[in-house]
């Protein structure tokens, strides 16, 4: 039996990144969900500052300035309550990290995030600022959080018989197949330019590794998750279903999951060695400081 080779669109962080850091995607995938023109961009460091806020290693998927903003771009592979609140936690980070304080604070740029959601999305795209309820106000543009349904525009885009608004073919070839991919690039330059890379990207040795690895790592998480679970419950019946629920994701997660991650950065750290990549460009991707990774070299 044959085995068909998989195609990884954009909904991978690593074929993502494969194309959206060159700056002719980035703006195209932007404009339309800002509504505006982008002169300037600039790719920032995704890392967020390290403190008592531990999640993902602190790590933005993308980290974008414009000429009066600063864009995360978010990339969830499911529209659930638990991803939003992670997302809210990181643009708040963002925006204290974003103040100069003295006697006034000073704003130095406004914040940014937009959620880019493959599956489960609710609408094609949602816009949230902090809004006052009872006096119906906004009351500050300052955060504003962009939700994009990219499931939604495809399927608008089906039910149209093919048919985009000007820049969603942009937002739509984040996600199609191969076949569907080389049908809209008919239509578009910017699709064309798109499928070359990401084809490319597909063929990339180290690109479908690294996938390959997350989807192996993800697996693993789930197990690690249900066989915490179930120690919660077993420990549960004992002391308590919400202590014992807290004890069994704390074996599930704390040791499992980390010790999994760790090994992966190592991995990863390994093969960009290998690639002649520079010590400063891997330690942001891992989050591995340069002394562990000289220390891979051996």
């Amino acid at each position: 039996m044959i085995k068909i080779k998989k195609f990884y669109t954009a909904r991978y962080e690593p074929v993502f990144m494969y194309d959206a850091v060159k700056k002719e995607f980035l703006k195209a995938i932007l404009e339309p969900i800002l509504e505006k023109e982008i002169i300037e961009l600039e790719i920032l460091n995704p890392n967020l500052i390290q403190d008592y806020f531990k999640l993902r290693g602190q790590r933005l998927d993308l980290l974008v300035k414009t000429k009066d903003e600063i864009i995360n771009v978010e990339l969830n592979t499911n529209y659930s309550e638990e991803i939003m609140i992670r997302n809210l936690h990181y643009i708040f980070k963002l925006a204290s990290e974003n103040t100069e304080r003295g006697n006034k604070y000073k704003v130095k740029n406004k914040i940014v995030q937009i959620n880019l959601n493959f599956i489960n999305s609710i609408y094609e795209k949602s816009i949230y600022t902090l809004y006052d309820k009872i006096n119906k106000i906004e009351l500050t543009d300052y955060i504003k959080i962009y939700n994009v349904g990219i499931d939604k525009h495809i399927k608008k885009y089906y039910n149209n018989d093919k048919k985009f608004t000007k820049g969603e073919e942009a937002i739509i070839m984040l996600d199609l197949g191969k076949q569907e991919l080389e049908e809209l690039s008919e239509k578009s330059e910017i699709v064309n330019n798109f499928k070359k890379e990401i084809i490319k990207a597909n063929n990339d040795e180290f690109v479908v590794d690294w996938i390959s690895k997350e989807e192996e790592q993800k697996q693993y998480e789930e197990v690690m998750y249900e066989k915490g679970l179930n120690q919660g419950l077993s420990e549960g019946k004992k002391k308590g279903l919400s202590e014992g629920l807290t004890k069994g994701k704390e074996l599930g997660i704390s040791e499992g999951i980390e010790k999994g991650i760790e090994q992966n950065k190592i991995e990863n750290a390994k093969k960009m060695l290998e690639l002649n990549m520079d010590l400063e460009t891997i330690s942001e991707i891992t989050n591995l400081t340069k002394e562990e990774i000289e220390g891979l070299r051996n």
